[in-house]
């Protein structure tokens, strides 16, 4: 019984479609990263140099056991030593949101005053890359956390508020746990909604409502300074919501719109790569690439 509600899990996390619809009034953006990355087939003439863009890898729960491929939301704790590696090897620099932050400042500041060329390229002088996990599953602490302190990586965790306080739903880390993360300077908490409700299944003000109670949690219960982030839940949002998350103070906003960063993203609606199940770290590159024809060249998939 435990697997098969295991795999209820892994099924309804997966369940995002890309689509705008109306509810309650409200346009719905929402994106299906695992639909994207199906359509995706090698486009092998067109390379994109890394320094180009900056890929944000998503996260969610962590296993021993291999999974076999194609599961959007358990990697293996081997899967992800394998794929820091890699990235290593190939000579990225993982950074923290709060770099982020800083590089998409510093890029907006240029594209205001038209200080540089038009296009998509960001043009850095360093390959950057992102990791990001979601919900704060104990796995995180147990599995992922002891890779990112042994490798010196950065890394940043969207948390459910809620469910961390109330140990609801698959097992989550401790606010203990999650502060002994941050203490560690590798890892930092950021802001996944205080109950995970997307948008479209609740008016806009509840939703907004929620997203207060979790930063509110957030500060109650640690001790951390940074930016302020939020992933969408499930990745859908309205563009209202968006101008009010703005005004509320966010620095950046998540979505799970399979891209990577360019110098066109709004910092509002950052895309993110789905790191799926099976991929070791060669693969991960690949999809890396993948992302950046898919973000730079229209109809490269």
């Amino acid at each position: 019984m435990k697997d098969r509600g295991k795999v209820f899990v892994a099924i309804a996390l997966l369940c995002c479609f890309f689509f705008q619809q109306t509810v309650w009034g409200k346009t719905v953006v929402a994106m299906d990263s695992m639909k994207e990355q199906e359509q995706i087939s090698p486009a092998e003439e067109t390379v994109i140099p890394p320094t180009d863009y900056i890929p944000v890898l998503m996260y969610h729960h962590f296993a021993i056991r291999d999974m076999g491929e194609g599961n959007g939301v358990v990697t293996t704790q081997a899967e992800l030593r394998a794929q820091i590696a890699s990235l290593k090897e190939a000579g990225y620099e993982f950074i923290s949101l709060e770099t982020l932050d800083r590089l998409l400042q510093q890029m907006e500041k240029k594209r205001n005053q038209k200080t540089d060329n038009e296009g998509k390229s960001l043009g850095l002088g360093q390959k950057y890359v992102c990791i990001t996990i979601d919900d704060g599953y104990l796995s995180n602490y147990e599995l992922a956390f002891p890779l990112f302190k042994e490798y010196r990586v950065p890394a940043s965790i969207f948390v459910v508020t809620d469910s961390i306080t109330q140990q609801t739903g698959l097992k989550k880390f401790t606010w203990k746990q999650g502060q002994k993360m941050v203490d560690s300077g590798m890892v930092k908490l950021y802001n996944h909604t205080a109950n995970h409700i997307p948008i479209d299944m609740e008016i806009e003000e509840a939703f907004l409502l929620a997203v207060a109670q979790g930063e509110q949690a957030l500060q109650a219960h640690l001790r951390q300074e940074g930016c302020k982030a939020l992933a969408y839940p499930n990745g859908r949002f309205t563009l209202y919501a968006q101008k009010e998350l703005e005004k509320m103070g966010f620095d950046l906003l998540f979505t799970v719109e399979h891209g990577v960063i360019t110098k066109q993203t709004s910092r509002y609606e950052i895309p993110r790569i789905a790191v799926e199940s099976g991929w070791d770290g060669q693969a991960l590159l690949e999809h890396i690439e993948r992302a950046a024809r898919k973000s730079f060249v229209p109809g490269k998939r």
